[in-house]
Protein backbone atom coordinates (compact mmCIF):
# COMPACT_ATOMS: atom_id res chain seq x y z
CA UNK A 1 0.00 0.00 0.00
CA UNK A 2 1.70 3.66 -0.72
CA UNK A 3 2.49 5.89 2.27
CA UNK A 4 0.86 9.16 2.80
CA UNK A 5 3.52 10.85 1.60
CA UNK A 6 3.60 9.68 -1.55
CA UNK A 7 -0.12 9.23 -2.42
CA UNK A 8 -0.04 10.56 -6.26
CA UNK A 9 -3.60 12.52 -5.35
CA UNK A 10 -2.19 14.78 -2.58
CA UNK A 11 0.58 17.15 -2.15
CA UNK A 12 2.59 17.34 0.90
CA UNK A 13 2.55 20.57 2.88
CA UNK A 14 4.13 21.96 6.11
CA UNK A 15 1.61 22.45 9.01
CA UNK A 16 1.14 26.23 10.38
CA UNK A 17 2.59 26.60 12.94
CA UNK A 18 2.71 29.80 15.43
CA UNK A 19 5.99 28.36 17.51
CA UNK A 20 8.85 30.22 14.91
CA UNK A 21 6.72 33.72 16.12
CA UNK A 22 6.80 32.24 19.92
CA UNK A 23 10.57 31.89 19.34
CA UNK A 24 11.51 34.90 18.27
CA UNK A 25 9.20 36.97 20.87
CA UNK A 26 11.22 34.84 23.18
CA UNK A 27 14.53 35.99 22.02
CA UNK A 28 13.62 39.44 21.99
CA UNK A 29 12.55 39.77 25.71
CA UNK A 30 15.67 37.81 26.80
CA UNK A 31 17.74 40.49 24.79
CA UNK A 32 16.02 43.18 25.80
CA UNK A 33 15.89 42.32 29.47
CA UNK A 34 19.70 41.67 29.86
CA UNK A 35 20.12 45.57 29.71
CA UNK A 36 16.73 46.75 31.24
CA UNK A 37 15.19 44.46 33.92
CA UNK A 38 15.46 40.58 34.84
CA UNK A 39 11.97 39.83 35.01
CA UNK A 40 11.60 40.44 30.73
CA UNK A 41 15.49 38.28 30.54
CA UNK A 42 12.59 35.33 32.33
CA UNK A 43 10.25 36.19 30.55
CA UNK A 44 11.66 35.88 27.11
CA UNK A 45 13.88 33.39 28.75
CA UNK A 46 10.64 30.97 29.11
CA UNK A 47 9.17 32.05 25.88
CA UNK A 48 12.55 31.11 23.79
CA UNK A 49 12.05 27.42 25.63
CA UNK A 50 8.71 26.99 24.80
CA UNK A 51 9.28 27.98 21.12
CA UNK A 52 12.11 26.04 20.75
CA UNK A 53 10.06 22.67 21.87
CA UNK A 54 7.25 23.68 20.08
CA UNK A 55 9.06 24.12 16.88
CA UNK A 56 10.93 21.38 17.07
CA UNK A 57 7.82 19.19 17.77
CA UNK A 58 6.07 20.30 14.72
CA UNK A 59 9.32 18.24 12.69
CA UNK A 60 8.30 15.00 14.18
CA UNK A 61 7.20 12.89 11.36
CA UNK A 62 3.80 12.77 10.69
CA UNK A 63 2.86 15.84 12.55
CA UNK A 64 4.59 19.12 11.52
CA UNK A 65 2.87 18.18 7.53
CA UNK A 66 -0.17 18.19 5.97
CA UNK A 67 -1.71 16.52 2.50
CA UNK A 68 -3.40 19.13 0.29
CA UNK A 69 -5.58 17.49 -2.74
CA UNK A 70 -4.87 17.84 -6.14
CA UNK A 71 -6.66 19.62 -8.38
CA UNK A 72 -8.58 17.42 -10.56
CA UNK A 73 -7.27 15.53 -13.92
CA UNK A 74 -9.12 17.73 -16.27
CA UNK A 75 -7.89 21.06 -14.58
CA UNK A 76 -4.59 20.43 -14.03
CA UNK A 77 -1.65 22.05 -17.01
CA UNK A 78 -1.72 19.79 -20.08
CA UNK A 79 2.13 18.79 -20.82
CA UNK A 80 2.99 20.96 -24.17
CA UNK A 81 3.40 19.36 -27.56
CA UNK A 82 6.00 20.73 -29.88
CA UNK A 83 4.92 21.75 -33.04
CA UNK A 84 6.98 22.25 -35.78
CA UNK A 85 6.47 25.66 -37.85
CA UNK A 86 8.00 28.03 -39.30
CA UNK A 87 8.72 31.55 -37.85
CA UNK A 88 7.32 34.50 -39.05
CA UNK A 89 9.64 37.24 -39.83
CA UNK A 90 8.79 40.67 -38.48
CA UNK A 91 8.88 43.65 -40.44
CA UNK A 92 10.11 47.30 -39.92
CA UNK A 93 6.70 49.39 -39.04
CA UNK A 94 4.87 46.32 -38.09
CA UNK A 95 3.36 45.57 -34.46
CA UNK A 96 6.48 43.42 -32.60
CA UNK A 97 9.31 44.80 -34.59
CA UNK A 98 12.32 46.08 -32.83
CA UNK A 99 14.87 48.53 -33.49
CA UNK A 100 17.65 50.70 -32.03
CA UNK A 101 16.97 54.62 -31.31
CA UNK A 102 18.18 55.99 -33.62
CA UNK A 103 18.10 53.74 -36.64
CA UNK A 104 20.47 55.78 -38.30
CA UNK A 105 24.02 56.81 -37.11
CA UNK A 106 27.21 59.02 -38.10
CA UNK A 107 30.15 56.60 -38.41
CA UNK A 108 32.92 57.17 -36.31
CA UNK A 109 34.80 58.12 -39.46
CA UNK A 110 33.00 61.32 -38.77
CA UNK A 111 33.60 62.29 -35.62
CA UNK A 112 37.01 61.65 -35.92
CA UNK A 113 37.54 63.99 -38.84
CA UNK A 114 35.28 66.69 -37.12
CA UNK A 115 37.48 66.21 -33.98
CA UNK A 116 40.12 67.16 -36.23
CA UNK A 117 39.11 70.49 -38.34
CA UNK A 118 37.53 71.34 -34.36
CA UNK A 119 41.20 70.81 -33.32
CA UNK A 120 42.78 72.88 -36.48
CA UNK A 121 40.23 76.13 -35.83
CA UNK A 122 39.85 75.77 -31.82
CA UNK A 123 43.53 77.70 -30.97
CA UNK A 124 42.61 80.22 -32.60
CA UNK A 125 41.09 82.21 -30.19
CA UNK A 126 43.58 80.58 -27.38
CA UNK A 127 47.05 81.97 -29.77
CA UNK A 128 45.02 85.48 -30.37
CA UNK A 129 44.80 85.65 -26.32
CA UNK A 130 48.44 85.02 -26.09
CA UNK A 131 49.52 87.53 -29.00
CA UNK A 132 47.18 90.32 -27.15
CA UNK A 133 48.07 89.61 -23.56
CA UNK A 134 51.44 88.27 -23.61
CA UNK A 135 52.53 88.81 -27.05
CA UNK A 136 53.56 85.69 -27.76
CA UNK A 137 51.60 82.45 -29.66
CA UNK A 138 53.57 80.18 -27.39
CA UNK A 139 52.26 80.84 -24.12
CA UNK A 140 48.93 78.93 -24.38
CA UNK A 141 50.66 76.18 -26.09
CA UNK A 142 53.64 75.62 -22.89
CA UNK A 143 50.65 76.49 -20.58
CA UNK A 144 48.82 73.31 -22.52
CA UNK A 145 52.10 71.06 -21.66
CA UNK A 146 51.72 71.95 -18.01
CA UNK A 147 48.89 68.92 -18.08
CA UNK A 148 51.86 66.03 -18.32
CA UNK A 149 55.25 68.42 -17.96
CA UNK A 150 55.75 68.69 -14.64
CA UNK A 151 57.71 72.38 -13.94
CA UNK A 152 55.71 74.30 -16.37
CA UNK A 153 53.90 76.18 -13.07
CA UNK A 154 57.29 77.12 -11.76
CA UNK A 155 58.61 78.52 -15.41
CA UNK A 156 59.17 82.15 -15.69
CA UNK A 157 56.97 84.88 -17.83
CA UNK A 158 60.01 84.95 -20.66
CA UNK A 159 60.48 81.39 -20.38
CA UNK A 160 56.51 81.04 -21.34
CA UNK A 161 56.13 83.24 -23.89
CA UNK A 162 59.63 81.36 -25.62
CA UNK A 163 58.54 78.21 -27.97
CA UNK A 164 59.94 74.73 -26.47
CA UNK A 165 60.49 72.04 -28.93
CA UNK A 166 59.37 69.84 -25.77
CA UNK A 167 56.56 71.51 -25.10
CA UNK A 168 55.27 72.40 -28.61
CA UNK A 169 55.54 68.41 -29.42
CA UNK A 170 53.82 67.07 -25.86
CA UNK A 171 51.35 70.11 -26.35
CA UNK A 172 49.74 69.08 -29.83
CA UNK A 173 50.14 65.69 -28.99
CA UNK A 174 47.48 66.29 -25.77
CA UNK A 175 45.57 68.60 -27.94
CA UNK A 176 45.53 65.97 -30.50
CA UNK A 177 44.32 62.97 -28.68
CA UNK A 178 42.16 64.90 -26.80
CA UNK A 179 40.10 66.77 -30.00
CA UNK A 180 39.80 63.16 -31.66
CA UNK A 181 38.70 61.48 -28.80
CA UNK A 182 35.86 64.12 -28.07
CA UNK A 183 35.01 64.70 -31.67
CA UNK A 184 34.35 60.48 -31.62
CA UNK A 185 31.73 61.30 -29.26
CA UNK A 186 30.54 63.79 -30.44
CA UNK A 187 29.67 61.50 -33.61
CA UNK A 188 28.17 59.38 -31.27
CA UNK A 189 25.97 61.63 -28.78
CA UNK A 190 24.53 64.32 -31.75
CA UNK A 191 21.81 61.93 -33.47
CA UNK A 192 20.41 60.95 -30.37
CA UNK A 193 19.35 64.53 -29.02
CA UNK A 194 15.80 65.15 -30.28
CA UNK A 195 15.95 66.50 -33.90
CA UNK A 196 14.76 69.92 -34.52
CA UNK A 197 16.63 72.77 -36.85
CA UNK A 198 20.07 73.36 -35.71
CA UNK A 199 19.71 71.07 -32.88
CA UNK A 200 23.34 69.17 -33.67
CA UNK A 201 24.82 72.71 -33.80
CA UNK A 202 23.50 74.01 -30.84
CA UNK A 203 23.62 71.10 -28.72
CA UNK A 204 27.44 70.93 -29.57
CA UNK A 205 28.65 74.42 -30.62
CA UNK A 206 26.63 75.65 -26.65
CA UNK A 207 25.77 73.11 -24.67
CA UNK A 208 28.51 70.90 -24.89
CA UNK A 209 31.54 73.38 -25.09
CA UNK A 210 29.53 74.93 -21.70
CA UNK A 211 29.53 71.77 -19.90
CA UNK A 212 33.17 70.91 -20.70
CA UNK A 213 34.42 74.33 -19.61
CA UNK A 214 32.09 73.97 -16.13
CA UNK A 215 34.24 70.34 -15.88
CA UNK A 216 37.61 71.84 -16.52
CA UNK A 217 36.89 75.21 -14.41
CA UNK A 218 36.13 72.66 -11.61
CA UNK A 219 39.79 70.44 -11.97
CA UNK A 220 41.74 72.72 -13.51
CA UNK A 221 43.35 73.60 -10.39
CA UNK A 222 44.23 70.50 -9.67
CA UNK A 223 45.52 68.92 -13.26
CA UNK A 224 47.42 71.94 -14.19
CA UNK A 225 47.71 74.66 -11.75
CA UNK A 226 50.17 77.27 -14.37
CA UNK A 227 47.50 77.02 -16.86
CA UNK A 228 44.59 77.85 -13.96
CA UNK A 229 46.49 81.08 -13.23
CA UNK A 230 46.94 82.57 -16.60
CA UNK A 231 43.47 81.01 -18.30
CA UNK A 232 41.18 83.60 -19.40
CA UNK A 233 38.03 82.15 -19.04
CA UNK A 234 36.32 84.01 -21.55
CA UNK A 235 38.79 83.09 -24.38
CA UNK A 236 39.05 79.58 -22.74
CA UNK A 237 34.80 79.02 -23.67
CA UNK A 238 35.76 80.46 -26.78
CA UNK A 239 37.78 78.37 -27.60
CA UNK A 240 35.69 75.24 -27.15
CA UNK A 241 32.91 76.90 -28.74
CA UNK A 242 34.71 77.55 -31.98
CA UNK A 243 35.66 73.20 -31.35
CA UNK A 244 32.23 72.21 -30.97
CA UNK A 245 30.43 74.57 -34.06
CA UNK A 246 33.48 73.48 -36.30
CA UNK A 247 33.12 69.58 -35.14
CA UNK A 248 29.23 69.65 -35.24
CA UNK A 249 29.21 71.41 -38.68
CA UNK A 250 31.35 67.91 -40.10
CA UNK A 251 29.87 65.23 -38.46
CA UNK A 252 25.81 66.74 -39.33
CA UNK A 253 26.91 67.09 -42.86
CA UNK A 254 28.25 63.53 -43.04
CA UNK A 255 26.25 60.99 -44.28
CA UNK A 256 24.75 58.22 -41.50
CA UNK A 257 24.48 54.79 -41.90
CA UNK A 258 21.44 52.23 -41.08
CA UNK A 259 21.93 50.41 -37.70
CA UNK A 260 21.06 46.58 -37.96
CA UNK A 261 17.87 46.19 -35.77
CA UNK A 262 18.53 44.25 -32.20
CA UNK A 263 16.92 40.67 -33.30
CA UNK A 264 14.82 42.33 -35.44
CA UNK A 265 14.53 39.00 -37.41
CA UNK A 266 13.20 37.03 -34.43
Amino acid sequence: MTSSSHRSDHVEMPRRTVWPLVLSLGVSLLLVGVITHWLLFLVGLILMLFGVGGWIGQLMPGVGHVHEPLAPLEQRPQPIRPRAEPVEQLKPDHPGYRFRIPEKIHPISSGVKGGIVGGLVMPLPAVTYGLLVYGSVWWPINLLAGIAIPGVETMTREELQQFSPLLFVVALFIHGIMATGIGAMYGVILPTIPQFPGAQLLFGGLIMPLLWSGICFGLMGAINPALEENVDWRFFIMSQMFYGIAASLVIERSGKVYVEPAGGGT
